[in-house]
C-alpha cells in the first residue's frame, strides 16, 4: 500500500504537476480508499518526502547502472554523459523531481525538505564520481565537474519541449564532453559499483 502511494505520487507530479499533486489525485490514482494515506503517512509533505526520496535514490541507480554498462574504454566518459541523458534526465522520475525543485521556489517546507535531499544526493553522486573518474590535474575536482554536469543536463531536459531539433541537443553534450575530457579521465580497470554510502539504509532527508 505504501508503495503504490508512492508510485501515484510520483505519477500524479509526472502529469498534472506539484499543484495538481492532491491528495484527492493520488488516491484516485492509487485506488485506495480516502483515509489510506492517513496509515502510512502522517501528512501530505510526509508522503511528497517518501516520493522523493525514492527519486533520488533512483537517479543514483540509473547513473551507476549507466556507467556499469560502458566498456572500459577511451570514450567511456562521452557514453557516459550520453547515457546519463537518455536513462536518468529524459525519464519520467526526472520530471517529477524537476516539478518538486521548480515547487520548492514557493513552498518554504518542501524548499527545507529538498535542500536536504540534494546534501545527500551530492554526497552519492560525489562518491560515484570519484570511483569512475580521476582528474587530469590537481586543480580539477570531478565531484564538482558532475554536478556542473548534472546542472547543465537539468537545463537542456526543462526546455526539451521547446526544442525542434534533437541535433542541437546532440551537438552541445559533443560540446560538454570535450569540455570534460579535458579535466578527467575514466579510471582504468574499474568494473565494480561504486560502494554506499553509510547512510543509504537510513532516511536521506534527515541527514
Amino acid at each position: 500500500m505504501r508503495q503504490r502511494l508512492i508510485d501515484a505520487t510520483l505519477s500524479c507530479l509526472e502529469t498534472e504537476g506539484y499543484a495538481g499533486t492532491t491528495i484527492s489525485r493520488i488516491v484516485e490514482r492509487a485506488e485506495v480508499s480516502r483515509g489510506a494515506p492517513v496509515h502510512h503517512f502522517p501528512s501530505k509533505a510526509a508522503l511528497i518526502e517518501a516520493t522523493a526520496e525514492q527519486l533520488v535514490r533512483h537517479v543514483y541507480v540509473r547513473l551507476g547502472e549507466a556507467l556499469l554498462g560502458l566498456d572500459d574504454c577511451d570514450d567511456r566518459l562521452r557514453a557516459m554523459v550520453q547515457n546519463a541523458w537518455r536513462s536518468v534526465f529524459g525519464t519520467r522520475e526526472h520530471a517529477a523531481i524537476m516539478e518538486l525543485l521548480l515547487a520548492s521556489r514557493h513552498d518554504a517546507e518542501l524548499a527545507a525538505m529538498m535542500k536536504r535531499l540534494w546534501s545527500a544526493g551530492y554526497r552519492l553522486i560525489s562518491g560515484a564520481a570519484e570511483h569512475y573518474f580521476e582528474p587530469l590535474d590537481a586543480k580539477t575536482s570531478v565531484p564538482e565537474l558532475m554536478i556542473l554536469m548534472q546542472w547543465l543536463l537539468r537545463g537542456m531536459a526543462l526546455d526539451r519541449h521547446l526544442v525542434d531539433s534533437p541535433q542541437l541537443y546532440d551537438d552541445s553534450l559533443e560540446l560538454w564532453c570535450e569540455l570534460m575530457a579535458s579535466r578527467i579521465k575514466p579510471r582504468q580497470g574499474v568494473t565494480t559499483p561504486p560502494p554506499r554510502p553509510d547512510f543509504w539504509d537510513s532516511t536521506l532527508a534527515g541527514e
